[in-house]
């Protein structure tokens, strides 16, 4: 049996549907616009702070190359002297070869 209710309320989204899709249909192209305006902007941006970036690494790399230069390839800071006092520096020792044991399984 056809229930009068849902009759008429399919009949009326028929006949309003048109009339909605009129009014709607601009204001979803108007919203993809300044969507699209939005990510072209926002791409743009990022593009740009990515370029400054890479102009402060390559200044970046040029100082020091020109410090490298200077100093003959030795950092300006680091000299022969132990820092830290009068304390010398530990000193590795080399193993001799063929006093090491190894592991039978």
């Amino acid at each position: 049996m056809i229930q009068l209710t849902s009759f008429l309320l399919g009949v009326g989204a028929a006949v309003l549907l048109p009339g909605v899709t009129r009014v709607i249909r601009p204001i979803l192209v108007e919203a993809a616009v300044a969507g699209m305006a939005l990510f072209d902007e926002t791409r743009r941006a990022i593009a740009e702070q990515v370029e400054s970036l890479e102009d402060l690494a390559a200044e970046a790399r040029a100082r020091r190359e020109e410090v490298l230069v200077v100093t003959n390839g030795h950092h300006p800071e680091s000299d022969d002297t132990p820092t830290g006092g009068d304390e010398p520096q530990p000193t590795r020792t080399r193993r001799r070869e063929g006093t090491t044991r190894r592991r039978t399984s």
